[in-house]
């Protein structure tokens, strides 16, 4: 059986803000990015930037299948999105 539309929206809604909360405390550990000069080499990361990378990348990998179910399902109910 599958869910609501309103359960979907909800988990949809947490999943999202799951990775805006995860991406903004990796740039607050890693800071702003900063491009290599010419030959250097990349800086070596702390546990807690790996913990940080990762952190934000399995919110994102949760995400992306409920963000395209939650479209699809809202596209299908209210239409087709805008054409532009």
């Amino acid at each position: 059986m599958s869910e609501s539309f309103e359960v979907l929206e909800a988990r949809y809604r947490a999943a999202l803000n799951r990775v805006s909360e995860a991406y903004q405390v990796l740039r607050g550990v890693m800071g702003d990015p900063k491009p290599l000069a010419h030959g250097e080499e990349p800086p070596v990361l702390t546990k807690a930037e790996r913990d940080a990378q990762t952190e934000a990348m399995k919110a994102f990998q949760e995400y992306v299948p409920l963000r395209d179910r939650y479209w699809a399902t809202r596209w299908g109910r209210e239409g087709n999105p805008p054409k532009s």
